[in-house]
C-alpha cells in the first residue's frame, strides 16, 4: 500500500477531475491484491447411499439449520479438536453457513428418497408444515489429523410436535485430498449427506 500513498500525495495538488481518476486506479489496484480470494458452497454428497423408499403420500420438512456461534462467520472456520479456532482469510461462505447447510440438506434427502416423496425447507404457515420436520443443530466442525470432525444433534418431530427420533453423534470422515480448504469444504459435504441418511432411517417404521 506504501506505493498507492506516495501516488496519491503526488496527485493531491492536481485538479478535482485527475483526482478522481486516480483514485479509482489506486483502488482498483486494492481491490486485485488478493487474487486467490474464493466463495465456497455445499453440494449434494456423492457418497453412495441405498435409496430409501417412503410413502408417497409422506412429507419431509427441514427446520433452517442453526450452528454453533464461532461457526457462524463469513469466514470459514474450523477448530483444531481442542480450544483453538482457525479460519482462511481468504475463503468465505458464498452465503451464511446455516442457510447453506438447510439446503444441502433438503438436496441430499431428496436425492435419497422415492421421487413421489415432498420434501422442503421451512419455515412453513400452520397448514403446509410437513408430517415430519427435521432440526439440526451443528455443534462442531474440527479437523484433526487430515479428518473431518463434525459434531451434531438432530430431531424429527411429528405434526404433534412429538419427538418421533432424536441422536446425538459425531461424524468423522478423511478428507477428499490434501488439507485445503477445498478438501474440508468437499468434505463437509460428504459428511452431510451421511447425516441425512442416519435422519432418514428415524423416519416413522424405517427406524432400526
Amino acid at each position: 500500500m506504501s506505493r498507492y500513498l506516495r501516488i496519491l500525495n503526488l496527485v493531491m495538488g492536481q485538479n478535482a477531475a485527475a483526482k478522481a481518476f486516480f483514485l479509482i486506479i489506486l483502488l482498483s489496484g486494492c481491490s486485485a491484491r488478493n487474487p486467490n480470494y474464493h466463495d465456497y458452497t455445499l453440494v449434494a454428497a456423492t457418497v453412495s447411499q441405498e435409496q430409501t423408499v417412503l410413502p408417497d403420500t409422506a412429507t419431509l420438512g427441514v427446520f433452517p439449520v442453526t450452528v454453533a456461534g464461532w461457526l457462524d462467520k463469513k469466514t470459514i472456520t474450523w477448530s483444531d479438536g481442542g480450544v483453538r479456532l482457525q479460519s482462511s482469510a481468504n475463503d468465505h461462505w458464498g452465503e451464511p453457513l446455516p442457510e447453506l447447510l438447510t439446503q444441502a440438506m433438503v438436496q441430499n434427502l431428496r436425492q435419497q428418497v422415492h421421487s413421489g416423496t415432498w420434501i422442503s425447507s421451512g419455515p412453513w404457515v400452520r397448514n403446509k408444515r410437513p408430517k415430519v420436520v427435521a432440526f439440526v443443530d451443528v455443534q462442531s466442525i474440527a479437523l484433526v489429523n487430515r479428518q473431518l470432525r463434525m459434531s451434531v444433534a438432530w430431531s424429527l418431530e411429528g405434526q404433534d410436535q412429538q419427538v418421533i427420533a432424536r441422536q446425538e453423534r459425531g461424524y468423522t470422515l478423511p478428507l477428499a485430498s490434501d488439507v485445503s480448504t477445498q478438501a474440508l469444504v468437499q468434505t463437509l459435504s460428504q459428511v452431510w449427506g451421511v447425516v441425512a441418511n442416519h435422519m432418514l432411517q428415524g423416519f416413522p417404521g424405517l427406524g432400526n
